[in-house]
């Protein structure tokens, strides 16, 4: 998505498992992210987006920082290097590629520094406004942290010096109570973000989209603060960065202009007098959005009825009945409260020069007086009796909802922020509770079969009250009570019992190896880091003490050796002995999306009818206006205000990973990077060999890998084994597209990664699971793919945009049709049958094709990359490890490769879905009718995105988002939209970017930053195990370093004529495009017959 993305708590989500990482970093809950724009092309297809890793030092951290980076591409954008044949080595061939790579600054692993680096202020000194009033060297990450407070405001900022991480991270954070559920802090952060006094164009945050190296750039809302965070590698952008958000936050253009609140917010809209009155907003349609989504509804509302009587009892992201209310006034009065110096923390992270920290904050601040800011969070009284809720959510009206229902039980746990000690307790007790498939809570709930999927999440700590919330989804009404039952009788058991000591001792390896990794994925540490600091420091607690766990760590573990009953008196006390508890219920019903729609069209007909003929020529006036200022663009003078870089700040050569390719069956593949002792490491199984009829299986293969028994045990056994051993083994599988190639590449990976002492039982422990895992367990099948069809159905709710993405794919090339059978409307169907066959008697051939899947995968003939990521002088027993376990994989019996054959053609698929909004696809492939790759349509696909299709779908159209995606493997070309309101005007508006691309004009300035911003995609910020597996794919795409030269220099060359050649390729798509819309039933009824769309309901009832 394009536009801000509304996060909901954990429950919402339905978060299943609790994070492993105890520490600092705790959940961020229901925050409303806006992620960076969705077009981001990347020199990846959409199949080889690596999954984001998310660093969390807390339970629900990851949740956290999960969902505030949602919405940003985890792609790596850079094109894989083809090896060549060259020395000996052990007998097999290889050849280096680390002669020639530039040295990587890697972000700092928390052991690796010593000891304390020397300060450099001191209390009670003074430095360009500012008082340094405490100084804490934080040895678990290796850097020394300096709290300030602005002598003139009472600003305070946290300076943390770490001169061994390059990416520099910012943020303002500003603590927004919402008195009630108007969205007013959702929308304000959206707004400051329209324009400043120092930048007067409509969208700078766009703008630096579009021109900046940037490897974080959002805004999230919270349910009590609203945080502005950047981040950036390059020093000149990062000051860029930060200027940029100080104007927006302190100077926005919104509070002068209403209708900045009109387009991020809502207004009435109406374009002739005859016409309905409709609500039209950016906020007002991700929130309509967000509310069609049944588990994140009934995260919210468990969220709201725990917290009845303080700020955390409405919804900060707004709830659309509501949104309608906000005024222009109220809206120009929070920002006046709020967003003020005095009611703000300001966080830096990284190598950039200190001093020039305080110098830069300090231009803003010293323009201000100190205010006093009644921002306080009140405590929640404690309930002195549990309450029970019963919500209905909407449904499909040919949906059977006979087994619909879902429900959790809610606990407040706390009445303030606990101690460190006593919170990282809470972590490992959630850890142990619902960490793993093999955790007693969560696997009760999943072994009972009432429902398909824990909901809930666990323990989420990121507010100033923790809760505990824990249910099931796609209950019968009978067995709501058992479910209940369950959850209590359960935690009573562990209460009583406690844990076994093998599971404590793996939790405390998990979380103790994780600790050391500290491995964030793309997400910048800094951040992570602030979401841990701030969750003490937003209600004026210690926000070192969130950071400094180690010392408590130890004395918890202590208390655990010494036999206390840590965890079992934290559940009688904190949950089993706890009024404070909500039980809630949400129910389908089919009537309430039509009663909702009536109840929006009676609201505006009730508004038309209080206006005049003057009023309604007023409200078509102000429509008419709106429309002309958003597309109108900004004068070149404006434009020059928003700082930039040059192409000479870009580096011309490409960067490369040290890559050594050891020749063989199968081939190795080493990379030698400071990871800290950490090995990584990636074993390649092509799917080559799988037959057309057990493809749409693979997915559940593969999702039942460490989830079923082996031959040394069940899967708690081997669960525990892992957890103690390793830092964990995963298999997922990937498709993508070659070049030149049509078919496609996919593989099966099994992934693990242990400390160097450990790689001998890692690699034993992937072998016992590949090799042995006992597939005959009929009721964990079963278990299995309803998780697995429960999630396919709510993602065909909320992430519909995905859903179109893969099916265009699908039309067109094979390894799009494969990657559709994985995923989205087919894998849902087929689960869908697959459970009604195991059902009526058909288990021995479901079993026995998972054998067939077993015996054509995990084989000597299939097992073709061993990828190695660690430090140079743990390559070699890495690599004797995984050679031992290719050597002891069977030799395959199949007939070799399957040639597949689905059928291809260009269709127009409407996907009918219980929701208030639409998401609209086009494409076609651009090969096809004659466009010949060059990099310069990175650029062009890029701009297209952040400018076109923003400006009309979005910021015209009200949708949440409107992006495009271009493959240069397959030459796909794809137009989609997120959270939309509308259909054909979508759709129309995508015939119209070939022409606004063949008329564009673009000046030496607009063209420069278009470039940059497509640099900062292609070179993407990179921890050292994501730059290993990255170079694996380019390996398997063979695309070597000359190939990602050539197309770096074309995307620096990129002249305006580009622009024009790309628009006439895209001409073909409005005629012989694609289309795939997910939407409601009435938007696709209008549109069938006009756009020929072939509708199908994949919820009807049979």
């Amino acid at each position: 998505p394009s536009a801000s993305c509304v996060m909901s708590s954990a429950s919402a989500e339905g978060v299943a498992l609790a994070p492993a990482f105890v520490g600092p970093v705790v959940r961020a809950p229901a925050p409303v992210a806006r992620p960076q724009q969705g077009t981001r092309p990347s020199q990846d297809s959409a199949g080889a987006a690596s999954t984001l890793q998310t660093f969390m030092l807390g339970t629900a951290g990851a949740a956290a920082c999960r969902r505030a980076a949602r919405g940003v591409s985890t792609a790596a954008r850079k094109v894989v290097p083809r090896a060549k044949i060259g020395q000996r080595l052990q007998g097999r061939s290889v050849t280096s590629l680390q002669a020639e790579a530039q040295p990587q600054r890697v972000a700092m692993q928390a052991t690796a520094v010593a000891e304390a680096p020397t300060k450099t202020y001191e209390v009670g000194e003074k430095l360009h406004g500012w008082t340094c009033a405490r100084v804490e060297y934080v040895k678990e990450f290796g850097c020394t942290g300096y709290l300030f407070q602005h002598d003139k405001t009472g600003a305070e900022l946290l300076s943390m010096v770490q001169p061994a991480d390059e990416n520099k991270t910012f943020s303002v954070v500003f603590r927004t109570p919402p008195e009630n559920s108007n969205g007013i802090a959702h929308v304000l952060e959206h707004s400051v973000l329209c324009g400043s006094r120092k930048y007067p164009v409509k969208e700078p945050f766009v703008e630096l989209m579009k021109s900046s190296l940037q490897t974080f750039l959002n805004a999230m809302t919270f349910p009590d603060r609203t945080c502005y965070p950047v981040a950036s590698c390059n020093l000149k952008d990062f000051y860029n960065l930060i200027d940029v958000y100080m104007d927006a936050v302190f100077f926005p253009r919104a509070v002068n202009d209403p209708l900045v609140l009109a387009q991020e917010g809502w207004h009435y809209e109406i374009e002739k007098k005859d016409d309905p009155l409709t609500f039209k907003g950016v906020v007002f349609n991700e929130m309509k959005g967000l509310y069609s989504n049944p588990d994140a509804l009934h995260g919210r509302t468990a969220n709201q009825s725990m917290f009845p009587d303080n700020q955390y009892g409405v919804d900060s992201g707004g709830d659309p009945k509501d949104i309608p209310s906000l005024t222009f006034d109220y809206f120009k009065d929070f920002h006046s409260k709020y967003y003020h110096p005095s009611n703000a923390k300001f966080w830096f992270y990284g190598d950039d020069p200190a001093d020039a920290r305080l110098e830069l904050v300090d231009q803003y601040l010293s323009q201000f007086e100190k205010i006093e800011v009644d921002s306080q969070i009140t405590v929640q009284p404690k309930l002195t009796e549990p309450r029970r809720i019963v919500e209905d959510f909407a449904a499909g009206e040919d949906e059977d909802i006979s087994k619909k229902i879902m429900m959790s039980i809610n606990w407040v746990i706390s009445e303030g922020k606990e101690d460190l000690q006593t919170s990282l307790a809470l972590q490992f007790l959630n850890y142990l509770m619902m960490g793993t498939p093999a955790s007693p809570l969560y696997k009760a709930l999943v072994d009972s079969g009432l429902g398909s999927r824990v909901i809930g999440g666990g323990l989420d700590d990121g507010m100033l009250q923790a809760t505990f919330s824990v249910g099931l989804k796609d209950l019968k009404e009978e067995d709501v009570p058992k479910v209940e039952e369950l959850i209590m009788k359960t935690l009573e058991e562990l209460a009583e019992k406690g844990f076994e000591s093998d599971d404590i001792k793996a939790a405390v390896n998990t979380i103790e190896f994780q600790n050391r990794e500290l491995n964030t994925g793309s997400f910048p540490k800094g951040l992570a880091l602030l979401f841990a600091a701030n969750s003490n420091w937003n209600y004026d607690k210690d926000p070192f003490e969130a950071l400094k766990f180690e010392a408590p760590l130890e004395e918890l573990k202590a208390r655990l050796e010494k036999g206390e009953p840590v965890f079992q008196d934290l559940i009688k006390t904190k949950i089993l002995d706890n009024s404070h508890k909500v039980i809630l219920e949400s129910r389908p019903n089919k009537q309430l999306g039509k009663k909702m729609e009536e109840e929006e069209k009676a609201t505006l007909q009730k508004h038309r009818e209080t206006l005049s003929e003057k009023d309604i020529e007023d409200l078509i006036n102000e429509t008419v206006k709106l429309k002309e200022i958003q597309e109108t663009p900004d004068t070149p003078e404006a434009m020059k205000t928003v700082p930039g870089l040059e192409l000479s700040d870009i580096p011309k050569e490409t960067p490369k990973v040290p890559t050594e390719l050891v020749s063989g069956e199968p081939t190795v593949l080493r990379h030698a990077l400071p990871t800290s002792g950490v090995i990584y490491t990636d074993v390649a199984f092509d799917l080559s060999r799988v037959p057309e009829e057990l493809i749409p299986l693979v997915p559940l293969f593969t999702r039942a890998l460490k989830q079923l028994g082996t031959a040394k045990g069940d899967f708690v056994s081997l669960t525990r084994r892992v957890g103690m051993s390793t830092g964990g083994i995963s298999a997922s599988t990937i498709c993508m597209n070659k070049k030149g190639d049509s078919e496609p590449v996919a593989y099966l990976f099994m992934r693990g990664k242990a400390m160097a002492p450990q790689i001998s039982e890692l690699s034993d422990l992937m072998q016992e699971i590949a090799l042995t895992t006992d597939f005959d367990n009929k009721d964990r099948i079963v278990q299995l793919a309803s998780q697995a069809r429960s999630g396919a159905q709510s993602s065909l709710v909320s992430s519909g945009h995905m859903v179109a993405n893969a099916s265009l794919a699908a039309q067109t090339t094979k390894a799009g049709w494969l990657s559709g059978q994985f995923s989205g409307v087919e894998q849902y169907k087929f689960l869908s049958e697959l459970l009604k066959r195991i059902e009526d008697g058909g288990w021995e051939g479901v079993l026995q094709q998972l054998k067939a899947l077993q015996a054509c995968i995990f084989n000597k003939a299939s097992c073709t990359i061993l990828n190695i990521t660690s430090d140079a002088e743990h390559l070699d027993p890495a690599q004797a490890s995984l050679e031992k376990l290719a050597s002891n994989l069977p030799v395959d019996e199949s007939s070799g490769p399957v040639l597949l054959d689905p059928t291809l053609g260009r269709r127009a698929d409407g996907i009918v879905v219980p929701t208030q909004v639409n998401y609209v696809g086009k494409g076609g492939n651009l090969y096809e009718s004659g466009y010949e790759y060059h990099g310069s349509a990175l650029v062009v696909s890029k701009l297209l995105g952040a400018t076109y299709l923003w400006d009309k779908v979005r910021v015209v159209g009200g949708a949440y988002g409107g992006f495009c995606r271009f493959d240069p493997r397959s030459g796909d070309f794809k137009y989609l939209s997120y959270r939309d309101p509308n259909l054909g005007q979508t759709l129309e508006t995508y015939d119209g970017a070939p022409g606004f691309l063949k008329d564009l004009e673009l000046g030496e300035d607009e063209l420069t930053k278009a470039v940059i911003g497509c640099m900062g995609d292609v070179d993407a910020y990179l921890l050292p195990d994501a730059k290993g597996y990255q170079a694996m794919l380019r390996h398997l795409l063979g695309e070597d370093d000359e190939y990602r030269q050539k197309v770096r220099d074309q995307i620096l060359g990129t002249k305006v004529e580009d622009f024009h050649k790309f628009g006439e390729a895209l001409e073909p798509v409005i005629e012989k495009g694609g289309i795939c819309v997910v939407g409601s039933a009435e938007s696709c009824d209008k549109a069938k017959e006009k756009y020929g769309l072939s509708l199908t309901s994949p919820f009807a009832e049979e």
